[in-house]
């Protein structure tokens, strides 16, 4: 039976907007969330400053937004990056950006010069060694990360690092966190591997035994060291209250042509059969419009989400992996995995759950 007890309203921040700047990466990680297809299959898109500068001034006067964080694809790819930390300069917002690392000490002198607006860089590890990280990333890929956190504490830039909780990565996280304690880095955000095929849910992601355990440990971690350590997606939460920004209002995605949908880590999901949660097209559709669309996607989320929870405890089942997370249930219901069934199914029918080109 599922423990449904109220807890604190959680603090999701300030209103921000996270926005795709490219489709490509110039990486190929096996267990990335983004499309094969259109990460290293279809013509390069990049958002346009112009067209991003539209969306920012009337995201700042529907929503009142203050901070811009760019994803991608690879967002230091795009070739006009100087042009897009420019735009958020002038229209007086912080911004932030995920990055493989790779291109960081090119794109170190743009950094340097609008160090003023970037609140902090966040880089993607998957090892504590270079025959570790390597691995997944590629050779180089670790020498060139530790560059960039040098760079970063030399420069004064704030980083975090962050860490996909896998099979291979589940029982170090420890070593993670003196790693990152080394480095310097300002924070350490760890991540459940996302399932986007059955091979890599087989292969990589934990049970729900082991997620709870594996969550455990960062919060143990978190009390011990000083730095910042957290929990950034796929983690246990049966508390039917909006469990993330995105579900909660204080954030939504712009994706790389230009549409606005619910999350990040919905957008552009591989293997995925369906788009509802995207809004609208920005290019055709005012923002106000567009985010009375996403609020109404968030709210259905919500409600679904309820209904799961609250029928579970009726019939006295336990709770699945797909329920008590919040972000495997967004996925499940929005067609991201048309490879298993939907954790939506009605606890009546079966006892048996699932346990497992420039855009503007």
């Amino acid at each position: 039976m599922i423990e449904m007890s109220p807890m604190p309203a959680r603090d999701f921040g300030s209103r921000r907007l996270t926005v795709e700047l490219t489709n490509i990466c110039n990486l190929h990680c096996s267990y990335c969330l983004r499309d094969e297809d259109a990460l290293y299959h279809t013509p390069a898109n990049f958002l346009l400053p112009e067209f991003l500068e539209s969306i920012i001034k009337q995201a700042k006067e529907v929503i009142g937004i203050d901070h811009v964080a760019f994803t991608g694809g690879e967002p230091t790819l795009h070739p006009q990056f100087d042009q897009i930390l420019a735009v958020v300069s002038t229209n007086g917002l912080k911004t932030s950006f995920v990055t493989n690392g790779w291109n960081f000490q090119k794109i170190w002198p743009t950094l340097a010069a609008h160090r003023d607006v970037i609140t902090h860089a966040s880089f993607s590890l998957d090892g504590v060694t270079r025959e570790e990280h390597d691995k997944w990333r590629g050779d180089g890929s670790f020498v060139r990360i530790v560059r960039a956190f040098s760079l970063c504490f030399a420069g004064d830039l704030p980083f975090l690092i962050k860490v996909g909780i896998r099979r291979d990565t589940f029982e170090r996280l420890e070593q993670f966190a003196l790693f990152a304690a080394r480095m310097r880095a300002a924070g350490l955000n760890f991540g459940h591997v996302m399932p986007t095929s059955p091979e890599v849910e087989e292969s990589s992601a934990l049970n729900l035994d082991e997620r709870r355990g594996a969550e455990q440990e960062v919060a143990n971690l978190a009390r011990i060291f000083k730095m910042k350590i957290g929990m950034d997606v796929g983690y246990h939460n049966v508390n039917p209250a909006p469990a993330c920004s995105a579900l909660a209002g204080y954030s939504c995605n712009v994706d790389y042509q230009g549409r606005l949908s619910l999350c990040c880590n919905l957008s552009g999901f591989r293997g995925a059969i369906g788009e509802e949660d995207v809004a609208a097209d920005l290019r055709t559709q005012d923002f106000a419009r567009a985010y009375a669309a996403v609020s109404i996607i968030a709210r259905e989320k919500i409600t679904a989400r309820q209904t799961r929870l609250h029928d579970l405890t009726t019939h006295e089942l336990p709770v699945d992996l797909y329920s008590a997370s919040p972000c495997l249930f967004c996925l499940d219901t929005s067609g991201k995995l048309p490879w298993r069934h939907s954790a939506t199914e009605s606890p009546m029918s079966s006892r048996s759950l699932p346990v497992l080109g420039a855009v503007g």
